[in-house]
Formats: structure tokens, C-alpha cells, sequence
């Protein structure tokens, strides 16, 4: 397969809007290039050195009747350029990608079809995959098989549950410098309805049974869509049931001698009356990009410039190092 495409050169840089109190607002993300009008764009992956974003595109402003494909725009000279399908081997819908920190792999949530659920009843199972960025010809290559059965990673969402609400479906893989693995999930034998995981890779380099993450981090409802930030000491979370400025909010933990931080919401500046989910910082951590409702319940991707929380005291200074 392709992976270096041809770009072709545009426009798009959109400056951040400043609000009457003179502090500025979270804007789209490139326009015309990487959001594109009436159609559901969610949070980027980006490479480490910031100038390629790899991100879900849905055809259409509904989640179900449209193909939700996996789309890659390049920055040029500062500018995202219009981005172009990344071409997968076979369909499926794509879901909340990252990039391992080395810039080797991209990690994605995708629910192709797979001969080894060809004898159960599955419907739309969404599994963790990962597809190595440095081969031409390489194919996304599910988790499972990478990190053995035994991690318990991807469970087929089948049978009696194969309709019900999220279960069984993983999603938002993320991947620390020193090789843990978190993603989102929901299980009967977990937490809450939603709840972040962990698997933890072993100082011997084996990897542990993916496991929920304790409170204060996962509770009795929906926690979802983390970012864990590469040195794996700061984490961006989604609640709907803690309490902020909107339906959903972005809050942030950080992890000290070993355990996270009661999460924190990030605020006014970032979320709003909409759903605002899954945020993450760029690649050399000057803004937060997240996906928002905020304009007429279309989910698209924002920008905010990190010194504006910094300024605001929900994120500090040292937070840049986590």
C-alpha cells in the first residue's frame, strides 16, 4: 500500500477567535482541508514531528449511514493541505486513531471484517489494530494477535450483545513511551458502563491481561475517550456525569508516584454548553485538538493554544513535561 501521497497545495489556516473578555476561543481546525462542511471529523493522530495528520472523515453529518473512512493531510510551510483517503485493504469503519511515540505504528479502531469471526454473530465489531507506517505494503495487523490472547484485547462483539449500546467494541488506542497500551472500552466485568484500560507491558517487555484503570479515573459511568500523553504521566479523559460546562467535558489527571490524580475539568475556556470530547495535544504540545458539537451538533475538530489553559490555571507549565 501507498503511504506517501500526493498533496495538493491549499489555503487553510484559520487564527484563533478572541472572545470580549480578550481571551481566546478554541476555532476549527484547517477548514477546507482536514474539517470539511456537513461531515462528522474527528480528533487527528499526528506524526511526532507535527506535519502529518491522520484522522476519520465520515461522508455525511450522521454517525451510521455514511462509510467513515481514514483520511491523511501533510502541513506545508504551516498550512494543512486538503487531505486524501489513506487506502485501507478492505472496508470498515474508522475510529479515534493515535500514533505509537517512535512514529512506527498507527494505532486505530476499526471494524473490518475478520475470518476470525466468521462463525459467530458478530455485527460491526470494532477491534484495535495497528499498521506499520515505515512499509509500503503493509496491512493493519490486530492487537490481538500482536500481544497474544491472553491480554484480552479485542472481544468480538457477538451474539445477544452484538446491538447493545457499546460493549465489546475498543476503541482510542494509546501508546506510552515505554509500551503501555490504554484504550476505552465497555465489559460487564469492568467498572462503570465506559472505562478506560491498561495494558501494561512488564519490565521484562511481556505484556500483563488488559485491565480498567481504578478510580479515581474510571467510575460507575461512562469514561471514555482518554489521551495519555507519551511519557505517560498526563491524561485528557471525557466524562458526561462529573459535573462542567456541557453535555460532555474534557478533564485532565496526571500521574504522581505511580497513581493518577482525581481528574480535573479544564474549564470554560475549553469546554462548552456541547459535547466536547477526546482532546489530545499536538505533537510539540502548543494546542489541544478535540472534537466538538459546539456547531449545530455536527462533531468536528478544534484548536485551542495550551498557554490559554496554562494562563488559565488548569494546566501548568510542568504539565508540558508529563
Amino acid at each position: 500500500m501507498k503511504h506517501l501521497l500526493a498533496f495538493s497545495a491549499s489555503l487553510l489556516f484559520a487564527p484563533h477567535a478572541v472572545a470580549s473578555g480578550g481571551q481566546a476561543q478554541p476555532v476549527k481546525l484547517a477548514p477546507g482541508a482536514i474539517n470539511q462542511p456537513g461531515q462528522i471529523t474527528l480528533t487527528p493522530a499526528f506524526t511526532p514531528d507535527g506535519l502529518t495528520a491522520y484522522f476519520p472523515q465520515s461522508e455525511c453529518a450522521q454517525i451510521s449511514p455514511c462509510p467513515q473512512t481514514l483520511r491523511i493531510s501533510q502541513k506545508i510551510d504551516g498550512v494543512w493541505q486538503v487531505s486524501e483517503a489513506f487506502p485501507l485493504p478492505q472496508m470498515g469503519r474508522i475510529d479515534w486513531p493515535s500514533i505509537t511515540p517512535d512514529g512506527k505504528y498507527l494505532l486505530i479502531s476499526w471494524s473490518a471484517d475478520r475470518a476470525k469471526y466468521a462463525d459467530l454473530d458478530v455485527e460491526e465489531d470494532f477491534d484495535l489494530y495497528r499498521l506499520d507506517l515505515t512499509k509500503a505494503d503493509a496491512v493493519p495487523e490486530p492487537l490481538d494477535i500482536i500481544y497474544g490472547e491472553a491480554g484480552d484485547i479485542n472481544r468480538p462483539r457477538s451474539g445477544a450483545i452484538k446491538r447493545l449500546r457499546y460493549v465489546h467494541n475498543e476503541t482510542s488506542p494509546q501508546m506510552t513511551l515505554d509500551g503501555d497500551l490504554y484504550f476505552w472500552t465497555e465489559r460487564f466485568d469492568a467498572v462503570g458502563e465506559r472505562d478506560i484500560f491498561i495494558l501494561p507491558q512488564e519490565d521484562d517487555g511481556n505484556y500483563d491481561i488488559a485491565k480498567p484503570l481504578p478510580a479515581p479515573i474510571n467510575s460507575t459511568g461512562r469514561d471514555n475517550h482518554a489521551w495519555v500523553s507519551p511519557a505517560g504521566e498526563l491524561m485528557f479523559i471525557t466524562y458526561n456525569e462529573r459535573g462542567g460546562e456541557g453535555r460532555a467535558d474534557i478533564f485532565v489527571s496526571r500521574k504522581i508516584d505511580g497513581t493518577w490524580t482525581e481528574p480535573e475539568n479544564l474549564g470554560p475556556h475549553l469546554n462548552g454548553p456541547a459535547s466536547d470530547i477526546a482532546a489530545k495535544m499536538t505533537s510539540d504540545k502548543s494546542d489541544i485538538v478535540f472534537t466538538s458539537t459546539r456547531e449545530g451538533g455536527l462533531l468536528q475538530v478544534y484548536t485551542l493554544p495550551t498557554e490559554v489553559l496554562i494562563s488559565a490555571g488548569t494546566l501548568t507549565e510542568a504539565d508540558l513535561s508529563r
